[in-house]
């Protein structure tokens, strides 16, 4: 397994125009299942609008397995989150995902027939990949590749000095792998059957800058999506999945 940083990995297949899952979120939320810690969170569809307000953790997955060479985008908008009394003032963290994730437990592997409390633990029996940019409050963005294990194996990341640890082998975090305040951030994964000219079967980007990039020696080329926060407010629009050209 390696993992590319953004200088040295940025090609991505054509895409064939073929849309496989496209959300206008106006009014139901008919292809999400919702786990959330606390009761009191909301998910809301609404004028184009998927609204997440959470004071704990929440994962959001779309019901429709996702297979063969596939593209994810959409827009992430942090709105400032303030939960009186506590350490949480206007707070900006966790724009998270899994994808290709798979339940071990499930004949097919369905990660939505089971339900999970939405702690991050409750997914550790689960195979997936997860990005968590700005999360730590802003301080973090790192890939991780859960392969059922309690230890969440982390890839590579970016991070602060306060939150660094020897697995953050990208870097410092920076201007491309912060949230700011009301300004969405244009998410594009791409997840693609990896070939000797093309060995990577990864690839994740903020606002078109690639920022992860991974040659997986077991790749994950199929299973479900999810968004995934934890104590934020979001504001999430122009949900699309298309095939890429294999």
């Amino acid at each position: 397994m390696s993992s590319k940083n953004i200088e040295n990995t940025t090609s991505s297949r054509g895409s064939d125009n073929t849309v496989i899952v496209q959300d206008s979120f106006t009014d139901v939320l008919t292809g999400w299942k919702v786990e959330q810690q606390d009761p009191s969170g909301t998910v809301t569809a609404r004028d184009g609008i998927l609204e997440i307000i959470q004071p704990s953790g929440a994962t959001i997955w779309l019901k429709q397995k996702l297979v063969g060479n596939y593209e994810i985008t959409f827009d992430a908008t942090p709105i400032p989150f303030t939960i009186e009394g506590t350490k949480f003032i206007d707070r900006i963290s966790d724009l998270n995902m899994f994808w290709n994730a798979t339940d071990p437990t499930t004949e097919d592997g369905d990660v939505t027939k089971n339900h999970f409390d939405a702690s991050l633990n409750s997914y550790n029996s689960l195979n997936l990949y997860y990005v968590g940019f700005g999360a730590n409050s802003n301080g973090t963005t790192r890939l991780r590749r859960n392969d059922g294990s309690v230890g969440r194996p982390q890839i590579t990341g970016y991070s602060t000095d306060e939150h660094r640890t020897v697995d953050d082998h990208a870097g410092p975090m920076s201007e491309y792998t912060r949230l700011y305040a009301n300004t969405p951030t244009r998410v594009k994964i791409a997840s693609i059957r990896p070939t000797k000219d093309d060995p990577v079967n990864l690839k994740w980007y903020a606002n078109e800058k690639l920022i992860f990039g991974y040659e997986d020696a077991k790749p994950y080329l199929e299973g479900w999506f999810g968004f995934r926060t934890i104590t934020s407010h979001w504001k999430i629009s122009n949900f699309k999945v298309t095939r890429l050209n294999e």
